[in-house]
């Protein structure tokens, strides 16, 4: 039976399918997510996994009322999408904003996460049990450090700031050491004096495997996918997105059902699900990206959060059409004819 329906699906979806797949939307209200932005909308994934959104420019000097006076009516879930490392009080009175879109039944998406600094994440997997960079003083003398701003990429977006505004957002303060570059340094621990004691850097352990492959998650509201990459030099420290010289996109509807996995049906280690699935849930995101990497024992280690997302130039659509929560026609024709086979074959409707 299970055969004959996808065959009759299949001969449906042959018949009503185009070379360029249809795809319907699913979305799960009738309402407009509201995006409250500030320099993270062109070209960033939540431009590209909800097109529909309704962007509000948003201001570090706004108040509760100068937000909910720019909400389109129809609005029914909130996003603040700030590309700044902390953002706690961006909008000000940023909890009485929340309190008061909860009260008009509005849902804010990472309503908890308003903080991707390298030491929140560091701090947030040792909270949660899971591998850990960290970096101590004391230890192996030769063992390699990565020297890194606290703040996302280079903490390029805060330096756009004047000193007072810094001060009252209350933002990392800049590293003396670490000038907004990405390539950052490599050290032995015992190379290291002053960098200990610099409050706008991080000192982690630099996480090498052999083949240099590493990994970025991707979620929205329940959905993952976790891209794998191979670099084209497998030596070099660190590697970028950019240069891959290979991708494969694996897609998770549910991630919730990955946390504590011991086995896996697809080509990706179990605990790297687990332990990606366990820093999403332990934190409560619904939407970001996370940057991990592998040692060569088969370690994970969350080594990014990124809750503003950058997304470039349109690509991998089929990752993009699972992210906007799409689904093929094939599909939905193949779920309504399981449904409607399933009704006409139930034993209350066999003839007597």
């Amino acid at each position: 039976m299970a055969s004959a329906v996808a065959s009759f699906a299949d001969t449906l979806a042959a018949n009503a399918i185009t070379k360029d797949r249809v795809f319907e939307s699913t979305e799960m209200n009738n309402g407009r997510l509201a995006v409250y932005e500030w320099n993270a909308w062109e070209l960033f994934s939540i431009c590209e996994w909800r097109p529909d959104a309704y962007r509000i420019k948003a201001h570090p000097d706004d108040e509760v009322q100068d937000v909910l006076d720019r909400l389109p009516p129809d609005t029914s879930d909130f996003l603040v999408q700030i590309n700044l490392s902390r953002q706690a009080l961006f909008p000000r009175q940023r909890s009485e904003l929340f309190k008061t879109l909860q009260k008009q039944g509005i849902r804010t998406w990472n309503a908890n996460v308003d903080d991707m600094t390298k030491r929140f994440v560091q701090s947030e997997c040792q909270r949660l049990g899971l591998p850990t960079t960290a970096a101590t003083r004391d230890g192996d003398p030769d063992e390699k450090l990565i020297l890194k701003s606290d703040c996302n990429h280079g903490g390029r977006n805060e330096r756009r700031l004047d000193l007072e505004t810094r001060r009252r957002l209350g933002l990392p303060p800049e590293s003396t050491l670490i000038d907004g570059s990405l390539d950052y340094p490599v050290m032995k621990r015992s190379e290291l004096t002053d960098q200990w004691d610099d409050p706008g850097l991080v000192v982690e352990r630099l996480i090498e495997n052999s083949r240099g492959i590493y990994y970025r998650a991707y979620a929205i509201e329940g959905r993952l996918v976790i891209s794998r990459f191979v670099p084209p030099n497998p030596d070099h420290p660190i590697q970028r997105i950019e240069g891959a010289k290979a991708r494969r996109n694996f897609l998770y509807e549910d991630y919730t059902q990955l946390v504590g996995a011991s086995n896996s049906d697809d080509a990706l280690p179990a605990r790297l699900k687990s332990v990606v699935a366990s820093f999403l849930v332990g934190i409560q995101l619904d939407f970001g990206a996370l940057d991990v990497v592998e040692d060569n024992e088969g370690n994970f280690y969350i080594i990014d959060l990124n809750i503003t997302p950058y997304w470039g130039k349109p690509g991998q659509r089929k990752m993009t059409r699972f992210l906007r929560g799409e689904r093929s026609l094939r599909g939905k024709l193949s779920k309504r004819m399981t449904r409607w086979i399933s009704g006409c074959c139930s034993d209350d409707k066999r003839p007597a």
